[in-house]
């Protein structure tokens, strides 16, 4: 709308600058438009650089995410650095575990953060606040320019503890080290079988009545020996630069 009336002022203090000849009538015009002209500019600048006509206005949103990892036995986070400098991260999750992984939005005014919980599930809270105009009529005037501009937000991600947050690097680094596991050498394989065995024993010292089951208790055993094969692999990597 102040496109139009400055457009409308500049035509009408052109044709009473112009055409008309000189008397207090013309010099009226002349003022009325001129300061149409003038406060138009002034409205169209204020709004541009100190959003004349806007509020902050702040929305929470909250939802569950899940991890992008595509082995369910070691659910991660992933992260990844923005820039050369290290300084913004952004974090990769989905919202729909049937659907493709997404991320948190990459811009100097976004904040994450990560913590964890004893929950089974993963959350993702974002408080976001964007300028938007007080109300209709300053919307119209300036035809809704720059309504929805982001001012800040901050990101909390809160994750089980069984989760670990990993680099993409990171990630492809932990994939090829439980690549090579799948496919062990003899000596690998004695020492897993050892370990099995260890571990059966302490679970059957915790508790005797596993010894009742023999196979049960050597799946138990050996999904812990497995499991503990693969934190000691994420902490390798999450040790490496």
């Amino acid at each position: 709308m102040i496109l139009w009336f400055l457009g409308l002022t500049v035509i009408g203090l052109y044709l009473s600058f112009i055409m008309m000849k000189r008397s207090s009538l013309r010099s009226t015009l002349i003022a009325v438009f001129g300061i149409g002209v003038v406060g138009s500019l002034l409205l169209i600048t204020l709004n541009d650089n100190a959003h004349f006509g806007m509020v902050k206005r702040t929305t929470i949103d909250e939802q569950t995410i899940y991890t992008a990892s595509p082995n369910a036995k070691l659910p991660m986070l992933l992260k990844q650095n923005i820039g050369t400098d290290g300084k913004h991260v952004v974090y990769i999750y989905k919202t729909d575990p049937k659907k493709k992984a997404v991320h948190t939005k990459a811009d100097i005014v976004v904040t994450n953060r990560v913590t964890t919980t004893a929950n089974a599930t993963a959350s993702l809270t974002s408080k976001t606040t964007r300028w938007q105009y007080q109300n209709g009529f300053y919307g119209a005037l300036f035809n809704h320019e720059g309504a929805g501009q982001l001012v800040a937000q901050h990101n909390q991600l809160v994750i089980p503890t069984s989760w670990s947050v990993l680099t993409t690097a990171q990630a492809k680094q932990l994939g090829k080290k439980l690549a090579a596991v799948q496919q062990p050498t003899a000596e690998q394989k004695a020492s897993l079988a050892a370990a099995v065995k260890a571990k059966a024993a302490a679970l059957v010292k915790a508790d005797p009545k596993l010894a009742a089951d023999p196979t049960a208790l050597a799946k138990q055993a050996k999904a812990a020996v497995e499991q503990a094969m693969i934190q000691q692999a994420v902490r390798e990597v999450q040790a490496q630069k």
